[in-house]
């Protein structure tokens, strides 16, 4: 009898990581739904289990190690093991966008901190219930390298995602366990909606670029982890419009993601997944 699925997603009471929650969920997944927010955590696994999925709202401060501790040992006594953990998580401050950096608050370094060490912190409670899962992904979600909106510390903790991806890979190497840092583009979080309807310059560049939606992250990782080859991608910085293209996902009302590479940039070489997709493809003779 094939196992349930069992998911973690850090950070899922909204945004990005609500959409994976809320697809990995309508994908069959018992997907635990994380945040620090009662009310939204639980109305996001409420949500989950009335489209057919089965949500398991958990209270996790991902910046409190033994919060982060405690939310595995709840997955290990209850399933005994994972199959997916997504690493989404993050601190985020209004003053991100300030140039030079050192006009704005300081704080904004603490996104090293929820949003790199507490991911590798919950890898390291989940890589042994990975294990036990018989097929295991760690999904890091990060952004493109030079895009150059943001904080420095922003893209020294994605450029850490990255890394910890690919190191993660290697480590994993003899067992049925992947992992991946995936870039998602302009996302339709209830944050850039608001902006895009207040903000001349988000609103146009919805008009240029487009939006994606939360869930097409989530159709992502569920194709990724359904995927017979994905060993190959292992250790791999992956971009969802590229991956949608490659998996044949479309967004909601039929939008394609449009690849930013040629604006900010390529992973790289080393990490860049669709390098390995494309040596893939050549061996096959595609």
């Amino acid at each position: 009898m094939q196992k349930e699925v069992i998911a973690v997603i850090t950070g899922s009471s909204k945004g990005i990581g609500k959409g994976i929650a809320k697809e990995l969920g309508r994908q069959g997944a018992i997907v635990y739904v994380t945040g620090r927010n009662q009310e939204s955590v639980e109305k996001v696994a409420s949500e989950i289990t009335h489209n057919g999925g089965k949500g398991i709202a958990v209270i996790c401060d991902m910046s409190d190690d033994l919060q982060i501790a405690q939310l595995f040992k709840r997955i290990d006594q209850e399933h005994g093991y994972l199959n997916i953990l997504v690493n989404n998580a993050t601190t985020l401050n209004s003053q991100m966008g300030v140039k030079p950096f050192w006009e704005a608050t300081s704080e904004l370094a603490n996104i090293m901190d929820v949003g790199l060490r507490s991911h590798h912190i919950a890898t390291w409670h989940a890589a042994r219930l990975l294990l036990t899962g018989g097929r295991g992904l760690i999904v890091n979600i990060s952004f493109y390298a030079d895009a150059k909106v943001h904080d420095p510390a922003y893209y020294a903790s994605k450029a850490g995602l990255d890394k910890l991806a690919a190191s993660y890979a290697e480590h994993f190497l003899p067992y049925n366990v992947s992992a991946v840092s995936l870039w998602p583009g302009f996302v339709a979080t209830e944050t850039m909606v608001e902006l895009a309807n207040s903000d001349k310059k988000t609103h146009d560049l919805r008009e240029k670029m487009g939006f994606e939606s939360p869930e097409f992250c989530g159709r992502v990782v569920w194709a990724l982890f359904s995927d017979p080859d994905l060993k190959a991608l292992s250790g791999s910085t992956l971009l969802t419009a590229e991956m949608g293209e490659h998996y044949h996902i479309i967004d909601n009302n039929g939008y394609i993601p449009k690849s930013l590479r040629g604006l900010y940039g390529s992973p790289l070489p080393n990490y860049d997944g669709i390098n390995k997709i494309l040596k893939c493809n050549t061996n096959r003779g595609g």
